[in-house]
C-alpha cells in the first residue's frame, strides 16, 4: 500500500514511499531533516516557496526549464515518474525529481499531455488553467545516494538539497513530488 504524503506526518516515511521506487529504500535513511529557517541560501530561494519549480528554476538560471523523462511506472490512475530538469545552452541538470500523479484527478486532455512526457508538469497545470496549490511539506539536506547525486550531469558541491511536497489541482491532493536541486550556475557557461 503506497503512503499518501498529503495525508502522513513523517517525512521519511513520505519521502521512503515517494521516491524508494526509483532510487532505492535507503533515500530515506541518509538525508538530514530541515526546516525552512535551515535552508542555506540559493537553496533556501529554490525551494522554500509556492511556486512550481519550473518557474523558479527559470527565474533562477535565466533559461527555458526542459523535461527529460528517465523511467515511470503506471498503476491505474496512479503514474509515478523519475524525471530530469535542464536548462541553457549545455541542457545541463537543474532538477532531479520523482512525481507521483493521481491521474484521476486530471482532466483527460491535461492526463494525455502528461503521458506524453514533452513538457514540464509546471507548464501543463499553468497552460490548461488547472486551479492549483502548492504545498511544500519537508525540506532535506542530502549527501547521497550516489544514484540520486550521479542523476546530474556534472560534480556538484556536497550536500545538495530537496523538498517533498503536494500540488493540490482543483483541490484535490492530485500530486506528490521530491524535487532535488542543483545550485550551481553552470548553466551560464556552455561547453
Amino acid at each position: 500500500m503506497t503512503l499518501n504524503v498529503h495525508t502522513t506526518t513523517d517525512p521519511r516515511a513520505a519521502l521512503a514511499s515517494l521516491a524508494a521506487i526509483f532510487f532505492g529504500p535507503g533515500i530515506s535513511e541518509e538525508p538530514d531533516l530541515l526546516s525552512e529557517k535551515e535552508l542555506p541560501e540559493p537553496y533556501k530561494t529554490l525551494l522554500a516557496h509556492d511556486r512550481h519549480m519550473t518557474t523558479a528554476l527559470e527565474n533562477y538560471h535565466g533559461y527555458p526549464v526542459q523535461l527529460e523523462v528517465l523511467e515511470t511506472r503506471e498503476d491505474g490512475d496512479q503514474y509515478r515518474r523519475k524525471i530530469l530538469l535542464t536548462s541553457g545552452p549545455g541542457r545541463h541538470v537543474v532538477e532531479v525529481g520523482v512525481v507521483r500523479i493521481n491521474l484521476a484527478y486530471t482532466s483527460d486532455e491535461v492526463r494525455n499531455e502528461i503521458v506524453n512526457k514533452k513538457a514540464p508538469l509546471g507548464d501543463i497545470l499553468i497552460r490548461h488553467n488547472v486551479l492549483r496549490e502548492i504545498e511544500p511539506k519537508w525540506y532535506f539536506r542530502f549527501k547521497g545516494p550516489p544514484a540520486l547525486k550521479g542523476a546530474f550531469d556534472r560534480a556538484l558541491p556536497e550536500p545538495v538539497f530537496g523538498r517533498v511536497g503536494v500540488i493540490h489541482c482543483d483541490g484535490e491532493p492530485a500530486i506528490e513530488l521530491l524535487e532535488v536541486v542543483a545550485s550551481d550556475k553552470a548553466v551560464e557557461t556552455s561547453f
